[in-house]
């Protein structure tokens, strides 16, 4: 007898636990409907970084340090009023580095990033760079002076994508869409890649070996593409 008034009583807390479980649950006890929305958004760089070192050398006996070719290259970069601000050096903690071939040869390299915001300038800033005679200089990236404004536009088209998407869903059943009970953002990640260069048409001209004038190509970037994906849960009115 005991026992069986026992099992009735864990019986009766059983179900009055899950009662209290499921009240204050409500995803568990609310009518919804899951659904993903996507936002996207494509946008042409308007910041270039270009990766160089600059390192000791030797012209004739006569040793070019890294301070000289840094005042030539900042001077140079002036006189096309390229904001200085803009070339940094690449390793904050570490400005140079020593190379040691030999006992007494010491090479000292400073690696250096230099942001430009037009396409238009690549050409003559390299021919600069050329000029300094640097060492491995090449584009390793692009981006946007605007992308966290642009992330966040992404990523409120995706939420109204999913609202939206559940509102038409609902209403060829005859329901309405209520408020919002989960919500997940997921990023799409795209793996790093070289920055892709364009070649286009441009106005500008250049004369041939016959003298006629050809127009010269024109650099461009592959754009920017941003993508995002939000899961989401609504509850059904």
């Amino acid at each position: 007898m005991k026992s069986r008034t026992l099992i009735i009583l864990m019986v009766a807390f059983s179900m009055n636990l899950a009662a209290q479980t499921t009240a204050l649950n409500p995803l568990e006890s609310t009518p919804y409907i899951e659904v993903t929305g996507e936002g996207e958004m494509e946008f042409a760089p308007d910041e270039i970084f270009i990766s160089f070192t600059l390192k000791e050398r030797m012209e004739g006996k006569t040793k070019i340090t890294i301070e000289e070719q840094e005042k030539e290259l900042k001077q140079k970069l002036q006189k096309m009023n390229i904001d200085l601000k803009n070339l940094t050096v690449a390793d904050a903690s570490a400005d140079y580095t020593i190379i040691k071939r030999k006992q007494k040869d010491v090479i000292a390299s400073k690696d250096f990033i230099l942001k430009v915001d037009k396409v238009s300038v690549l050409d003559q800033v390299f021919g600069i760079l050329d000029e300094v005679k640097v060492f491995d200089a090449d584009i390793y990236k692009t981006s946007h002076s605007k992308i966290e404004e642009y992330r966040k536009k992404v990523k409120i088209m995706a939420i109204k994508a999913a609202k939206e998407k559940a509102s038409y869903l609902l209403e060829a059943i005859g329901e309405k869409v209520g408020k919002p009970l989960y919500i997940v953002e997921r990023e799409t990640y795209a793996p790093e890649t070289k920055p892709m260069m364009i070649r286009g048409v441009s106005n500008l001209k250049m004369t041939d070996a016959a003298g006629q004038e050809e127009e010269l190509p024109e650099l461009s970037f592959k754009k920017i593409k941003l993508k995002y994906t939000v899961f989401a849960r609504f509850s059904i009115l």
